[in-house]
């Protein structure tokens, strides 16, 4: 396994993981959620690109872990930006099959990527969704630092008509998604999960029985980690070895 450290020009740190015998041109772009950082994420992510032979690639969005942005004058388009400019890095080194992962604040950020990039699935965990009103306010001023509230009350007030840049992206989408609803998210409640579903254009729906937003709350963490990594290890698998993908 061979682990590069990179930094954007802005400052974003972002790091590849690229196993032994890796496959040709595959790379996985994992987003993790909101708050969680490279390190966090560093144990999984070489577990899984050693156990799929597929590189893994994360960032440190803006406000996250060693990002030299504070949280607080962090917006979601500057994190995107960040987003997309990671994919586009892997693009430049050949890694152009690429398979998109996110999870809660990461599945909002893949659903966004998938409609303005062209990679090959979309996997959407737990995933969140946000105000397009607040795309461009500093955390600072958003109503998930503000208003607890007002917060729960968006999340409730989705449904399958629901619609927005998210959403929409999504729908533009032509390629195949695939949506994961913990089942006993308290967090992101499955009228989210179920409102991207419904506006996926090819899309395949999963539910996870009994897991809550984070195997982190639950009593024996490693086996729902297992659970959802053998989950992301059967999709890959499905996806590079399906003719229909590019060879």
């Amino acid at each position: 396994m061979k682990i590069d450290n990179y930094t954007l020009d802005d400052g974003t740190p972002w790091r590849l993981f690229t196993p032994d015998n890796a496959h040709n041109g595959w790379v996985v772009l994992w987003l993790q959620g909101f708050t969680s950082t490279i390190e966090g994420h560093n144990e999984g992510c070489e577990r899984m690109s050693t156990a799929s032979n597929v590189p893994f690639a994360i960032l440190n969005y803006a406000g996250h872990g060693n990002h030299p942005v504070p949280l607080e004058q962090a917006t979601r388009k500057q994190q995107f930006e960040e987003v997309c400019t990671v994919y586009d890095q892997l693009v430049s080194r050949g890694l152009d099959k690429i398979i998109i992962i996110g999870g809660s604040f990461g599945g909002y950020m893949a659903a966004l990527l998938a409609g303005v990039r062209e990679p090959q699935i979309v996997i959407l965990r737990a995933a969140a969704n946000y105000k397009d009103e607040e795309f461009d306010y500093p955390y600072s001023e958003t109503i998930e630092s503000k208003d607890d509230e007002a917060k729960d009350l968006y999340r409730q007030n989705i449904d399958m008509t629901y619609s927005n840049k998210a959403t929409e992206a999504l729908k533009a989408f032509d390629g195949t998604s695939y949506i994961i609803e913990h089942e006993a998210d308290t967090v992101i409640e499955a009228n989210i999960l179920q409102s991207y579903y419904h506006a996926a254009a090819h899309g395949n729906y999963i539910v996870i029985r009994g897991l809550e937003h984070s195997p982190k709350l639950m009593p024996n963490p490693a086996k729902w980690y297992d659970i959802i990594e053998r989950w992301i290890q059967t999709i890959i698998y499905t996806t590079i070895h399906d003719p229909r993908y590019k060879s």
